[in-house]
């Protein structure tokens, strides 16, 4: 038996919002599926782990920390930028933004 925690992001009305699960994982018994046991969310991350049970203070780093990492820009690959084609701009302006949203 051992314990997953998972976190999101959301915007919401211009405010993050921090989604964490704590998660039971029981190994001994392949193909028993796994069970949410805490879930947070809270604009405030620490707030949110609190909601979700989870109190060791090694695990809230981590978790957070893996946020950070996730959300880094990423660096394109081999240092070249990506060219948009001029109809891709074309149909962002005129329709993009409200197929998108």
């Amino acid at each position: 038996m051992k314990h997953l925690y998972t976190v999101e992001t959301k915007i919401i009305q211009l405010k993050t919002y921090y989604f964490v699960k704590k998660i039971l994982t029981l190994s001994e018994f392949p193909g028993l599926a796994n069970i949410v046991v805490g879930y947070g969310m809270h604009t405030d991350f620490n707030k949110a782990c609190n909601i979700a049970g989870i109190h060791d203070p090694v695990c809230r780093e981590k978790l957070f920390t893996e946020l950070e990492e996730r959300n880094k820009p990423q660096k394109p690959v081999n240092g070249r930028s990506i060219e948009i084609p001029e109809t891709v701009n074309r149909w962002l302006a005129e329709r993009g933004a409200e197929v998108l949203n």
